[in-house]
């Protein structure tokens, strides 16, 4: 009984999970500015700005659901727990704890797959958001620098590509004994539908000013590996801020 009220609960969810909430984007114009580099959202007034505000309303309703799925897991680990007592003590068979835990891991993949649409999808908002204000910065030499409150770029003249990825990831886990928490790496579904080309270049979910974003912008400076590190996030957004590393993102090309 247990197991089909856990999989009734979890396909009613499923069946309000809305698309994934970028898909807003196709309504932006396709313009690339200086250095290929995302597209105009203008004001807050216009079709594309409209858009935005409408990603960051779906946003908060992927938040609120991701808020549900996570008290459905919480409910079904408490269950799983209850069975195995009773288990132990010979009030429930085997198979029982197995129907709860088997719904528990599938309660548990849920939340962390939402847990990262919400967190690619603010990333999307950040890039998006902060790429209009790169559009209107100068274009920067080879191996130049620049830098303000909100962002930090590096044009690096080294030839990157997906493939120079593990290097990355190998200086990162020996530096600090964990894996590099990639958010994105190369097109993703959240990239077609938002219409940019992320394919060559790789989102990390560190914030460029803290201890190991410093030390990862350090590592690609002196490699000569370009890219822009969004220090804050904005409006809409919780986990924003991320170091993309390879060339800025451009529109992808129609076809």
């Amino acid at each position: 009984m247990f197991a089909d009220w856990a999989k009734s609960r979890l396909l009613l969810i499923a069946a309000v999970l809305p698309p994934i909430v970028v898909v807003a984007f196709f309504a932006v114009g396709e313009w690339k500015g200086p250095q290929g580099f995302f597209w105009s959202l203008g004001s807050s007034s216009s079709p594309a700005g409209t858009s935005v505000e409408t990603m960051r309303a779906s946003l908060a309703k992927e938040r609120r659901l991701l808020s549900q799925y996570e008290q459905e897991q919480s409910a079904l680990r408490a269950e799983v727990i209850k069975r195995r007592k009773l288990f132990q003590e010979g009030r429930a068979s085997k198979e029982q704890v197995g129907d709860a835990e088997k719904s528990f891991v599938l309660a548990l993949k849920q939340v962390h797959e939402m847990r990262y649409s919400v967190e690619e999808a603010d990333i999307a908002i950040t890039e998006a958001v902060l790429g209009e204000k790169v559009l209107r910065m100068p274009e920067l030499p080879v191996n130049g620098f620049s830098e303000t409150s909100e962002l930090a770029r590096f044009n690096g003249g080294f030839k990157w590509s997906l493939k120079e990825a593990p290097r990355v990831e190998k200086y990162f886990s020996q530096t600090f004994g964990r894996r590099l928490p990639v958010t994105a790496m190369g097109q993703s579904e959240t990239h077609n539908r938002l219409g940019f080309d992320h394919r060559d270049a790789m989102d990390v979910g560190l914030n460029p000013d803290s201890s190991e974003g410093r030390a990862l912008t350090d590592y690609l400076r002196k490699a000569g590996i370009p890219f822009i590190a969004f220090r804050g996030a904005v409006t809409g957004a919780s986990t924003g801020p991320h170091i993309h590393i390879g060339r800025p993102s451009g529109r992808l090309a129609r076809m």
